[in-house]
């Protein structure tokens, strides 16, 4: 625990402390920290979730001819990774372009007070500790709009900040189950609307 929250507070905080045998040292620290967990292993403390700032549940498909595709790709790139890389390097430039674009936008985006209020009071009626999600989700919101090519954030940008950002910091027990449920989220983001 100890060592996992020194790497979440120097990605936090940009800059990393070290403490050792009397020397005190500080240095600037950028990088963004990306994990997996498999619940079926443990769960996290909610003040380490909480500092996650987006999460997403994966799960295997039960469709038979998509896991049936997935085995094939695999395959595929086992038996030649070069010309697998090669089939899908248009999108993937098509891909890493809409990025750039959106990157480029981000800083042009407008985040009114209104959608502003909406982020609080969704945060507010899923009752997440601290201020650390409010935050998350402003961001993200800017980002999805940027990702979409507009200029202000809307409704549709908070849900999709809202479903990535809020799931993993509502489980105040370990058989919650995770996840946001829809209805509940549409009947808060209705909810901010009338207010």
């Amino acid at each position: 625990d100890h060592l996992v929250d020194i790497l979440l507070d120097a990605a936090a905080m940009g800059r990393v402390h070290i403490e050792r045998d009397g020397v005190s040292h500080s240095c600037e620290s950028r990088f963004v920290l990306v994990g997996t967990m498999n619940p079926e292993e443990g769960e996290l403390r909610p003040q380490l979730l909480d500092r996650f700032g987006l999460a997403v549940d994966v799960h295997a498909s039960r469709e038979v001819a998509v896991r049936s595709e997935v085995i094939r790709r695999r395959l595929d790139y086992e038996a030649d990774p070069v010309g697998f890389a090669a089939r899908y390097s248009a999108q993937d430039c098509d891909l890493a372009q809409r990025i750039a674009t959106a990157r480029a936008r981000v800083d042009d985006v407008q985040l009114p007070d209104r959608e502003l209020n909406r982020i609080a009071a969704l945060c507010a009626a899923f009752d997440v500790d601290g201020m650390r999600a409010d935050l998350v989700m402003a961001r993200t919101s800017v980002a999805h709009t940027a990702w979409r090519g507009a200029d202000t954030v809307g409704e549709e940008d908070i849900r999709v900040a809202a479903e990535l950002a809020l799931p993993h910091r509502r489980r105040r027990d370990p058989f919650d189950d995770p996840g946001i449920d829809a209805g509940d989220l549409d009947e808060a983001l209705a909810a901010t609307a009338e207010a």
